[in-house]
């Protein structure tokens, strides 16, 4: 697709213009003319550098007291807001504008995909086969690197709407309408504040990702079934009458994930399932509303199906209250009789779940399950596709589908505990009765043998003691709410119970135990053991990663948990972390690992007969996995999908793609047909020469985890460094997210921070070091190699796809910015100690990816993300500059001369700065 970057920048400087006659008219000349000081200064300098001029520039900020520069920076954060919707607009008009203009659309779209398929032989029934497998599974999370409010997403979602008119035909009505509505909004949104005032609870958390159901999902997913289908029939008329199966579900780990946040416990689990059930309820009541309103048709001129006045007659009772204010109300018109009914059950059923089943009139009129909504539904369509085809495929189709993709429940909440944890609450347990040992004592081998004894018994497990911890009493709680909640909501309420930090097989029985107390998990009369919720293994570090071979295979040989699997589809759910096997050994190192992984685990599987479902942990950032979806899917390791994928999306990701529908739509769509690509055998082709890639990956990623261990683990002072020069100690301190950035207090280091605060603080400050340092040096430790690797950037996807993604990270990356933040750190030796290994890896780099891609300088070869990357880059310099002059002021805050930047607090600049950068960057975490 290209892009012309004219027409682009012209619709941006119009978005920018009306922000200019907000801020002059509602902060006065002055704060603009300040903010075009900046701006004008900055992309001079980058066109013309001077040091002087820069350091007048810098001495100009300095000047600026905390109100001003907050002014300043709302100004570039907005700015970045309307240029990256502006983007978002204009790319959706490309993809469309292909779409008219040729047959096959743009790749990654289902019509092209499918075409693919045909060209490459798939069949007809081989084609139903894959999309029968099929099930992307995208699971929303919270992370501290999306500071902007709900109030603000909705602005800028009227925004994207209004703008749409900007395409028109200038001086037309409707273009100086959509003109108006813009500058109006856009004034709206300089007058409104775009930042948090309070720390998030875990609630505003739940509540922000349930925004995106609202604002573009519920939309988004009924016409990605709808695009599928249109062009499976277009492409495979042979699957005209194929009933697409639900192949999308959600998911979601807002208010589960409660490794590291104290602030996630029962209750906060308990309020994540009541609010999905009300959003997903309550826009079914919506939906019902409007298909009332269609489905108007009269039996006094079209036959409708008996089994439509079955349905009402078996609701008889309900259909006298529902119609108590006049009986032949709708008397001719069934299907908005049966709807009234179904609506009414619908609004019971919220009830009833919102009560925790209390409300016993609820109870009478709610459905029991989803698939009772579904049943109803179905009847009335199919008596409507008897003589209305067009209705029974339109609104009516559409609910059925996001019924059987939503249910009652939304999205299946993940939960989620270190297993460490776990182990405490079970030596504790142990402690409390007189007939078990010392758990804490017990060794590997015995702690198997204990808990698989402990799981072989029948019954529900007792504890005898109210002596207990606070952290079993609340893990307790946890495993009986969770067990309720599945009663009230539904079977699908909840998805995985993942352990982070899995190092052992005893951990996946801990929790299998645990389960035990809630009736979670249960044993049978014929001994066989079966689980409501699948136990899903987190490995995340390089050492733990690379002992999956160990610990696969202990827990498969153990004949109960062989068990346990078959009784739920033969599938053993896996989850690999990015965020810290990136942070623990480089990237390289951790790319290579989680590749290897993968087929270990496929390996593993085709020796034990089972099934597996692998979860990726990716952020947004490069060093955390985040990338183009459909590529990266595509380009996973040969047969190591089977049909299914979850991913988490985390962070300002979730923005960037679903705050829109159109967007929603391209995203899931360029998902889902990776997941289909990586799944064929016709797609994914091993190359010929994959054993010598592979060794030759091998030996990069040892090179590169030697150059980024030499910094990390053993350049005394590194930390010291780290929590001088960029903002992570302040990241903690601000309204962000509900989990502590650290997970102990004191000087940062590799164990004790986590890996999303690693990698923000890393790209606010500029130099991106998590997505690149030891790239360099591996590159050149194979530099005789480096026609092979050459070779191997054209034939394997795998490779090209991380290298790609590497210099597209690795442009983000501005040595000067970075040296400017660097003088924040006071110890100087330190300070030129590692700038200089820093700045020595990043030429190695540079050199080392251009001489690789053969190209002469980065991103030579994609001048799209070129051009969008280079614009950013002179309106993020002077937010670097701000930023830096603010950490400085706010770590003199105990000084005489603190006062001297005016009575507001640094701290709402600083977080300011933070938004701005995130906004710019686009994925910092």
């Amino acid at each position: 697709m290209t892009i012309d970057n004219n027409v682009l920048r012209e619709r941006t400087s119009l978005l920018g213009s009306f922000l200019g006659e907000a801020i002059s008219r509602q902060s006065g000349e002055k704060t603009l003319h300040t903010i075009e000081t900046l701006r004008k200064g900055f992309i001079q300098q980058r066109r013309e550098p001077n040091e002087a001029n820069k350091q007048q520039l810098i001495d100009f900020i300095a000047s600026l007291d905390n109100q001003t520069l907050k002014n300043v920076i709302r100004g570039f954060s907005i700015y970045f807001f309307l240029a990256n919707l502006s983007e978002e607009n204009y790319l959706r008009e490309q993809r469309q504008a292909q779409r008219l203009q040729s047959e096959q659309s743009w790749e990654g779209s289902f019509r092209h995909t499918l075409l693919e398929c045909r060209e490459r032989n798939i069949e007809p029934a081989q084609m139903q086969e894959l999309i029968d497998q099929l099930k992307f599974i995208p699971v929303f999370t919270a992370h501290p690197t999306e500071a902007r409010r709900r109030t603000t997403m909705n602005i800028l979602q009227s925004l994207f709407t209004h703008s749409d008119g900007l395409n028109l035909t200038q001086n037309s009505f409707a273009y100086e309408q959509a003109k108006e509505q813009t500058a109006q909004t856009i004034d709206l949104l300089w007058s409104s504040d775009e930042v948090r005032t309070r720390k998030p609870l875990v609630y505003d958390e739940i509540n922000n990702g349930l925004h995106y159901f609202n604002a573009s999902l519920f939309n988004a997913i009924p016409k990605v079934y709808r695009n599928i289908k249109k062009a499976i029939v277009d492409t495979y008329p042979e699957l005209k009458d194929y009933p697409l199966p639900a192949f999308m579900s959600f998911g979601s780990w807002i208010g589960g994930d409660r490794d590291g946040n104290p602030f996630v416990t029962f209750e906060t689990t308990e309020l994540a399932v009541l609010m999905h059930a009300d959003t997903v309820l309550r826009h079914y009541q919506v939906l019902l509303k409007k298909l009332r309103r269609q489905l108007i048709h009269s039996d006094t001129i079209v036959s409708v199906s008996s089994g439509v006045y079955d349905k009402i007659k078996s609701y008889d009772e309900l259909d006298e209250r529902v119609f108590d204010y006049n009986l032949d109300d709708y008397s001719n018109e069934p299907y908005r009789r049966l709807i009234s009914i179904i609506l009414t059950k619908v609004k019971a059923t919220n009830r009833r779940i919102q009560s925790k089943g209390t409300d016993i009139e609820a109870e009478k009129d709610a459905y029991a399950n989803p698939e009772d909504l579904l049943e109803d539904l179905r009847i009335i369509r199919q008596s409507v596709n008897t003589h209305d085809t067009a209705h029974s495929d339109g609104l009516l189709l559409d609910v059925i589908r996001l019924v059987k993709t939503c249910g009652f429940h939304l999205a299946a909440l993940d939960i989620r505990q270190e297993s460490s944890y776990h182990g405490e609450v079970i030596a504790d347990i142990f402690a409390s009765a007189s007939n078990l040992p010392d758990y804490q004592t017990l060794s590997e081998t015995e702690r198997q043998e204990w808990l698989t004894s402990l799981l072989k018994n029948p019954g529900t497990p007792l504890v005898y003691t109210d002596n207990l911890t606070d952290k079993t009493r609340e893990q307790l709680a946890l495993m009986n709410s969770v067990a309720t909640l599945r009663k009230l909501v539904g079977q699908a309420t909840f998805g995985s119970y993942v352990i982070s930090m899995t190092d052992s097989a005893s951990q996946l029985l801990e929790v299998l135990l645990l389960m035990r107390f809630a009736g979670l998990c249960r044993i049978d009369d014929e001994g066989q053991l079966s689980a409501d919720l699948p136990v899903a293994p987190l490995f995340e570090t390089i050492e733990d990663l690379k002992n999956i071979d160990k610990i696969l295979p202990t827990v498969l040989d153990n004949p109960l948990y062989r068990g346990l699997l078959q009784n739920t589809d033969n599938t053993q759910e896996i989850m690999l972390g990015y965020s810290d096997s990136s942070k623990d050994g480089g990237i390289i190192t951790s790319a290579w690992q989680l590749y290897s992984a993968q087929q270990t685990i496929n390996n593993i599987a085709e020796q034990y007969g089972i099934k597996t479902r692998l979860f990726h942990g990716r952020g947004g950032s490069v060093s955390r996995g985040g990338d183009s979806t459909h590529k990266a899917i595509a380009a996973q390791p040969a047969g190591t999908l089977h049909g299914q994928i979850k991913v988490t999306e985390q962070g300002e990701v979730l923005y960037a793609k679903y705050a829109n529908t159109n967007t929603a739509v391209f995203e899931l769509t360029m998902a889902i047909t990776g997941t289909l690509k990586a799944c064929s055998t016709r797609f994914v082709v091993q190359p010929t020469e994959l054993p010598n890639y592979e060794a030759l990956f091998a030996r990069l990623a040892d090179a590169g985890e030697q150059r980024y261990r030499e910094l990390t683990d053993h350049t005394e002072g590194f930390y010291k460094f780290y929590s001088q020069v960029t903002p992570v100690q302040e990241i903690s301190l601000l309204n962000i997210g509900s989990r502590p950035a650290h997970r102990k207090k004191g000087l940062p280091s590799k164990t004790t921070l986590r890996a999303i605060p690693w990698v923000f603080g890393w790209s606010l400050a500029r130099f991106t070091l998590p997505a690149w340092y030891g790239v360099g040096s591996a590159l050149h430790s194979v530099k005789k190699d480096e026609a092979l690797m050459k070779e191997m950037n054209k034939h394997w996807p795998f490779f090209s796809v991380f290298m790609s993604n590497i210099e597209m990270a690795f442009t983000k990356a501005n040595m000067n910015i970075a040296e400017a933040y660097s003088q924040l750190c006071d110890d100087e030796p330190l300070r030129e100690k590692i700038m200089t290994a820093v700045t020595d890896e990043y030429m190695l780099t540079n050199s080392g990816l251009n001489s690789l891609l053969e190209q002469d300088s980065l991103l030579s070869n994609q001048q799209n993300l070129a051009s969008s990357l280079q614009w950013r880059d002179a309106y993020l310099d002077p937010i670097n500059y701000i930023q830096i002059e603010l950490l400085k002021r706010a770590r003199q805050q105990d000084t005489p001369n603190y006062m001297e930047h005016g009575d507001l607090n640094v701290e709402d600049p600083l977080i300011r700065s933070i938004n701005a950068l995130a906004a710019g960057l686009r994925n910092t975490g």
